[in-house]
């Protein structure tokens, strides 16, 4: 079966006939569905997350070189892209990120916490408290887990109030 690509955004009737013609005549269909303007749209706010989370990063002292850093960019954005990835952080959020950078997931989890215990040390402690509550001074530090989805709320927040 041929894939095709439908835009219901708006109401578009011809795209709306089209759904119904194929689910009438499907066997075996495969959809995917998604919600809100995609293209364009989408990318810029792709463009704004990316722009945000490396200010946050330089916030926080954690810098590109650091192995971590593009392993942290690559797990928050398959967070914020489906948020099932973080229902199994070391079995499902960890493999994906080491397929896409050609490595391992032990590799990920251990490159991410050290850039979180850099972040620790280094990171400016207002944006520590603002971001997650509390901060170094506190004597503990977020895991990689709550590290990723206090990121990804925090962006989240941002996207909608700003």
């Amino acid at each position: 079966m041929e894939g095709h690509v439908l835009n219901l955004w708006k109401g578009n009737d011809a795209d709306l006939d089209m759904l119904t013609e194929l689910l009438r005549e499907a066997q075996d269909l495969k959809l995917i569905l998604t919600f809100g303007p995609q293209g364009e749209g989408a990318e810029e706010d792709a463009d704004r997350v990316d722009e945000r989370l490396t200010k946050l990063f330089t916030c926080f002292g954690i810098r590109p070189k650091l192995k971590g850093y593009q392993y942290l960019r690559t797990a928050i954005r398959l967070g914020l892209e489906d948020e099932e990835e973080m229902d199994g952080i070391t079995k499902r959020l960890y493999p994906s990120v080491a397929k896409q950078h050609r490595t391992s997931a032990d590799r990920v989890e251990h490159a991410i916490r050290h850039a979180i215990e850099v972040s620790w040390e280094k990171g400016k402690m207002k944006t520590q408290q603002e971001v997650f509550g509390y901060d170094r001074e506190e004597g503990r530090r977020p895991t990689n887990s709550e590290f990723i989805m206090q990121v990804m709320e925090y962006l989240k927040r941002g996207a909608r109030y700003s």
